[in-house]
């Protein structure tokens, strides 16, 4: 699957990374899914940050088969790789309904990100607050707070 990535191809835009995106979606390719979330290791920063972009754009489409990585992409909120920090942000919102224990169970990490990121990641911290509010009570009363 790393090699459908934009960078792999020499392109600048995200064209190809969203149509690996959609691809992944249409044919629910888990073993596609985890060999992207592997490439967020990457050394290769392109790499890295062309992952996250296929990532949470399928979490647009069906969070549910990213929901399992919920810890993998919290992990690394602290990176310093901004693109891959927020872009984890990104993610974390698309699933927060579907993956709200484990989420929650790192809140302090989320708020952490949430204090000292970027824009996009404080926008992205708020919809993660809200879909943790939206899974229920037991999440709700401590997520409610923070918006």
């Amino acid at each position: 699957m790393l090699e459908k990535l934009a960078c792999k191809s020499r392109r600048n835009d995200e064209d190809p990374n969203i149509e690996l995106a959609e691809e992944l979606c249409e044919t629910k390719d888990t073993t596609g899914i985890a060999e992207i979330v592997g490439g967020l290791k990457s050394t290769d920063k392109a790499v890295a940050n062309d992952c996250i972009k296929v990532l949470y754009e399928i979490g647009e489409r069906k969070p549910e088969l990213i929901a399992c990585y919920a810890t993998d992409f919290i992990s690394l909120l602290r990176s310093r790789n901004n693109r891959l920090a927020w872009g984890c942000m990104t993610a974390l919102a698309k699933i927060a309904e579907f993956a709200s224990e484990p989420i929650f169970e790192k809140l302090p990490v989320i708020i952490a990100a949430y204090e000292e990121g970027s824009v996009i990641t404080v926008d992205n911290s708020i919809s993660v607050f809200a879909g943790l509010c939206k899974a229920g009570d037991k999440y709700s009363k401590k997520s409610y707070r923070l918006l």
